[in-house]
């Protein structure tokens, strides 16, 4: 007479077994860790790239001597923006590489401050995600080192990215005179959505007082 035994499996051909059992459950949460990792990876990022980009601001401060954030950079901060007690410092030029990093100025239009529309564009998932909580009234301001500048919002829009009068210098726009110094913020739109790439923009219009 023999005696029936059980073998018990390996906890790795339990755990394979477990997977293709459940490899759409198993896919979701693959998806989701990488999602979220990845949103860690970017935040973080622009978080360590700010406190470096302020210490190449405050250098600039006391020097002629426009100081990168970082030896390989090719840029440098220009402006300090307050929305609501929160900072953040402007990079020169608004490439895809300066964009990684920081809210970067529109080097065709105006540096803030100066006479006409000011552009400054900024990745929704990071600084500028700020921007959805602004409401019309509120005030933004912009340091430029020897001045600080202040802007009311006049107007808050969604625009699809061909649609650029909004970034215009030329001419009167929805009753902002560009003969003055404004303010255009520029980021991605919807705010919440995973998809890259979207093709409409949130804009926020502000005024100097």
């Amino acid at each position: 007479m023999y005696a029936l035994t059980y073998k018990k499996k390996h906890p790795l051909l339990r755990l394979v077994s477990f997977i293709y059992k459940h490899k759409w459950v198993a896919l979701l949460l693959t998806l989701g860790a990488y999602q979220f990792s990845s949103g860690l990876y970017i935040f973080a990022k622009a978080e360590l790239a700010q406190q470096l980009i302020a210490r190449a601001w405050h250098k600039n401060l006391t020097s002629e001597q426009k100081y990168k954030p970082w030896p390989w950079a090719d840029t440098y901060p220009i402006a300090k923006l307050s929305i609501e007690n929160k900072n953040w410092f402007i990079l020169a030029g608004a490439s895809g590489r300066n964009l990684a990093f920081a809210p970067s100025h529109v080097s065709a239009t105006p540096k803030p401050g100066e006479q006409g529309n000011s552009v400054i564009v900024g990745h929704r998932d990071t600084q500028f995600n700020r921007l959805k909580d602004l409401q019309t009234g509120d005030i933004i301001s912009v340091s430029t080192g020897d001045k600080t500048h202040n802007f009311k919002v006049t107007q808050l829009r969604i625009a699809h990215e061909s649609q650029l009068e909004y970034m215009e210098n030329h001419e009167s726009i929805n009753g902002i005179n560009l003969d003055e110094p404004s303010l255009t913020l520029i980021t991605c739109y919807p705010f919440d959505s995973v998809l890259p790439n979207p093709t409409h923009r949130y804009i926020v219009r502000a005024v100097a007082v």
